[in-house]
């Protein structure tokens, strides 16, 4: 049996943005759908891709629809991705009138209900997806019934298959890397999922998907799959695309030996904690010598109280020890910060700015706080009757729209402006002068 998988990842980049873009948004492979094919090949099924980002339009996507032969289809959809993927699932049933459409990922999982409402989705798989998928395809296949909403098990890390990069062209990947100056050809993968901390801008969506605790694949196998992409795609350097390498400190330890010993010197570029880094300074080093190059920090706000709002479990100080902990060892700051949150003051703002300018990032990556969907600061915000923001394409945290209600926006630009621009105290403090406009809460002067 033959499998047609959909990536509608077109929310942010578009429609012909693939090797056009120089973003990750346009290039990037998705490991949540390479994984699936690449279980489903190992099973016996042959499987085929629809990138959305690599077609015209949706004229173009029906005409790639028309001249295939496929009965399953496969979706993946974050809530970013959501009003896209039900689109083509309505093409692919005005098309195709046997079409069997499985629908997995994130919002599938946060939102069964609302999925579950769209009666043109036969199936829907929550959670991981690796051995529910290929069990509910030995369904069909077999002509048997098979249930409409399959709780996902979760597979051991290590018994899966490495991701089927085959799937994608892999070209946009490798001319794009994640930070400045990192040498192509560039890869990314994942060693684990899942995250233990409970920062509510996140959870507990996350927590929906991969269970209360973290799956990390063995060291052994992350390398040998690194060995793998160092003999085909000869990279310079590459990305561990978790939600947080730096997780467990004798995991860490391990990785940096093997790595080592396999012969690697290429960079690399992680997620990491601010209060790990400051309790385990020693591994930060060790990593840094193994060829840690980039640590991307979620420091997210200057401010104590809103990171307790946040419930980050982190201090300012340690923000501020993180970043002196990379400078120390030659690592490369990459900064998440987090503007406009609920109830944030002027002079929580400007204290982000300053601890902005003290940390002086080698990337500074804003955004505007997002009622992420799913989240516990989304289901807060939406009691109290502030969010405005689109709960689908609106649900990007970059800082080019409103989110919010209450929120001064254009004060907040500029802001965020001087943060970039490290500016001057005198220039911060005009700008706390400036009048807010007399329905903004949030950002008011007090």
């Amino acid at each position: 049996m033959h499998v047609t998988l959909i990536f509608p990842g077109i929310a942010l980049p578009g429609f012909d943005s693939f090797n056009k873009k120089p973003t990750i948004d346009a290039n990037f492979i998705d490991h949540g759908l390479a994984s699936l094919s690449a279980s489903a090949k190992a099973h016996g099924y042959s499987v085929d891709l629809i990138d959305l980002r690599t077609l015209r339009d949706w004229s173009h996507f029906r005409e790639e629809v028309r001249r295939r032969t496929t009965t399953v289809w496969g979706i993946t959809s974050w809530s970013l991705h959501y009003p896209d993927a039900v689109r083509a699932v309505r093409i692919l049933k005005e098309e195709k009138e046997d079409a069997i459409v499985i629908l997995g990922g994130v919002h599938a999982t946060i939102q069964t209900q609302q999925v579950a409402s769209n009666r043109l989705i036969d199936h829907i798989i929550t959670q991981e997806g690796e051995i529910s998928f290929v069990k509910l395809l030995d369904t069909l296949a077999a002509g048997k019934p098979a249930e409409r909403i399959i709780i996902g098990e979760g597979p051991v890390l290590d018994e899966i298959p490495w991701v089927d990069r085959d799937l994608f062209d892999m070209s946009g990947e490798l001319a794009t890397p994640m930070a400045p100056r990192l040498p192509t050809p560039f890869v990314t993968t994942n060693a684990g999922r899942g995250c233990p901390f409970k920062c509510n801008f996140c959870q507990p969506a996350e927590r929906a998907v991969f269970g209360n605790r973290v799956k990390m694949r063995s060291q052994r196998n992350v390398v040998d799959e690194l060995l793998y992409l160092k003999d085909r795609f000869k990279f310079r350097s590459w990305m561990a695309h978790d939600d947080l390498f730096f997780i467990n400190h004798r995991w860490s330890r391990e990785f940096c030996v093997q790595y080592k010993a396999a012969g690697f010197t290429e960079p690399y570029i992680c997620q990491m904690r601010a209060d790990l880094m400051c309790r385990y300074p020693d591994v930060v080093k060790q990593m840094a010598e193994s060829g840690l190059a980039w640590a991307m920090i979620g420091f997210e706000s200057g401010s104590q109280r809103i990171l307790d709002l946040f419930e980050k479990e982190t201090t300012v100080e340690e923000n501020l020890k993180a970043a002196a902990i990379c400078k120390e060892y030659g690592i490369k700051v990459w900064a998440n910060i987090m503007f406009g949150a609920p109830t944030e003051t002027r002079t929580e703002v400007m204290e982000t700015v300053r601890m902005v300018w003290k940390i002086k990032p080698d990337h500074l990556s804003s955004s505007y706080f997002t009622p992420t969907p799913g989240s516990g600061m989304a289901a807060e915000v939406e009691k109290k009757g502030l969010t405005i923001v689109d709960p689908f394409n609106g649900s990007c945290r970059t800082p080019n729209e409103a989110k919010m209600k209450d929120i001064d926006y254009e004060w907040l630009t500029k802001a965020i402006a001087l943060a970039y621009e490290g500016g001057s105290e005198e220039r911060l403090m005009a700008l706390g002068q400036l009048p807010a406009k007399h329905q903004e809460i949030s950002c008011a002067s007090h």
